[in-house]
C-alpha cells in the first residue's frame, strides 16, 4: 500500500510539471496572476501575486547572492545550575546530584515552543533567593490568574515593591502582563528531557 501510495504521489507530480511546462511554452513572456493560500493558526488569507514567466527560448540566468559573514546575536540563556561536578556520566546512565528536584507537569499551551512542549520533561530546582535567578532563566510560577506558568525570565529589576522579573513565553509575542514577585517563583528549570 505504501509503495502504491509513493506511486500515485510520483504521477501526480510528473503530470504537474508536465503540465506546467506546457503551460508556460504556451505562454511565453507574459504576465501571470498567481492566487497564493496562506494557512496560519489565526484563518486562511488569500494574495495575489503577479509573476512575469521568463521567456522559454531565453537561458536559465544565475543570480550572485552576497554572501554574510555574521555572527549570530548573543540572546539571553539561562544560569549555570547545575555544575559540571554534580554531573556523573556513567555506562547505564547519567547521575546528577542536586537538593530537591522537582518534576513539571506541562500543558498544551505552545507557548515555550520549540524549547519544549506538552510531551517534554522539565526537572526543576527551588531556588533560594532572587539572587540566583537571572534573565534567561525559565521558572514555573503562580500567576494572578490561579494557575501555574512555566516561561523565561527576560528582564529583572527593582521597583518600591523590591525585587520582580518579567516573564515571557519564547512563542509568545508579548510578554506576561505582570511583574513576577519572589514569593510567585516556584521554580526554575535546570534539565529539560526530550
Amino acid at each position: 500500500m505504501k509503495h502504491l501510495f509513493t506511486m500515485l504521489v510520483l504521477a501526480v507530480f510528473a503530470l504537474g510539471v508536465g503540465v506546467g511546462g506546457l503551460f508556460s511554452m504556451a505562454l511565453p513572456s507574459s504576465q501571470i496572476d498567481i492566487e497564493s493560500n496562506t494557512v496560519t493558526s489565526r484563518g486562511l488569507s488569500f494574495n495575489t501575486v503577479t509573476s512575469a514567466l521568463a521567456d522559454a527560448t531565453s537561458p536559465l540566468q544565475s543570480k550572485a547572492q552576497e554572501q554574510s559573514f555574521e555572527m549570530p546575536v548573543e540572546r539571553i540563556s539561562p544560569g549555570d545550575w547545575i555544575k559540571e561536578s554534580s554531573i556523573e556520566m556513567r555506562p547505564d546512565g547519567v547521575l546528577i546530584k542536586f537538593d530537591n528536584p522537582q518534576w513539571a507537569i506541562l500543558a498544551d499551551t505552545n507557548s515555550m515552543d520549540p524549547v519544549f512542549d506538552e510531551a517534554s520533561h522539565l526537572i526543576q530546582k527551588i531556588p533560594l533567593s532572587a539572587a540566583e535567578i537571572q534573565a534567561g532563566d525559565i521558572v514555573s510560577y503562580d500567576s494572578p490568574m490561579g494557575f501555574p506558568i512555566v516561561h523565561r525570565v527576560v528582564e529583572i529589576g527593582n521597583d518600591s515593591e523590591g525585587w520582580y522579573a518579567i516573564l515571557k513565553g519564547d512563542n509568545n509575542p508579548q510578554p506576561d502582563p505582570w511583574k513576577v514577585r519572589f514569593d510567585m517563583v516556584r521554580r526554575v528549570t535546570v534539565i529539560v528531557v526530550y
